[in-house]
């Protein structure tokens, strides 16, 4: 997690934060307004991505991330409130947690110190190094959090009997009484798990009504019946000569 950078001697200097972060709150949302007036809402993997998104936002004082991943910035006009019971996992923080801007100020200051007295190339690899490692675990992190909700998104669960092709009359029915069908093998769910299709019901047409009777209908090319309608509708052919 990095929460400032700076350059120093040509090299990238990352600030390392702790992966507690007391500062933010759960149950929580910021309100009036829910999100700053020029941002748009995002998705981020998890609530520190969505406060380094704030960070990188001059008018930006805090940020609220949503159960669905929504991530929110707000100013400081925005307060705090109670999220309802059905998105108590909302999670909310400043901008920097507590400490973190005067961390960074001591630690550039150190580095600034090293490099007065000639020393500074060891700090900066450590420095590199541990932030090359922060970000290769962040991005680890997402590409993990990325790949669970992809498998859960082609998920096939099994249908209310099982898997077996026997288990399902529709699928017997059809000839197919072996192997796996709800799902088969290549997790795709054949149509006889849903059971048999449902039979057309049969339209019945009152003797006197046949569209053919009517020749208004009959050049229309309409068939069944027309005067009226099976539904009750008498159509407007049938008043024609």
């Amino acid at each position: 997690m990095f929460h400032l950078s700076s350059v120093l001697g040509g090299e990238f200097l990352a600030l390392e934060e702790t992966e507690e972060k007391p500062c933010f709150q759960v149950g929580m949302y910021y309100a009036d307004p829910v999100k700053l007036d020029a941002s748009e809402r995002t998705v981020e993997f998890s609530a520190e991505l969505c406060q380094q998104r704030c960070q990188v936002v001059p008018e930006c004082s805090h940020f609220t991330f949503w159960p669905d991943g929504g991530c929110l910035l707000t100013g400081e006009v925005s307060y705090v409130k109670a999220a309802p019971f059905k998105f108590s996992s909302t999670v909310t923080g400043p901008k920097f947690c507590p400490g973190a801007v005067q961390d960074a100020k001591d630690a550039i200051s150190a580095a600034a110190d090293a490099g007065k007295d000639g020393d500074v190339s060891g700090l900066q690899e450590s420095v590199v190094n541990s932030g090359i490692q922060q970000a290769q675990s962040s991005w680890g992190a997402m590409d993990s959090a990325k790949e669970n909700v992809a498998n859960v998104a082609t998920e096939v669960l099994p249908g209310v009997n099982g898997t077996s092709c026997s288990l399902y009359p529709a699928c017997v029915d059809v000839g197919i009484k072996e192997g796996n069908c709800c799902p088969n093998d290549d997790k795709v769910s054949l149509g006889c798990c849903n059971g048999f299709p449902k039979v057309a019901e049969e339209v019945k047409i009152a003797a006197g009504s046949e569209c053919e009777k009517f020749p208004a209908c009959a050049k229309l090319n309409i068939t069944g019946g027309c005067c009226p309608t099976p539904d009750g509708i008498q159509l407007g052919c049938c008043s024609e000569i």
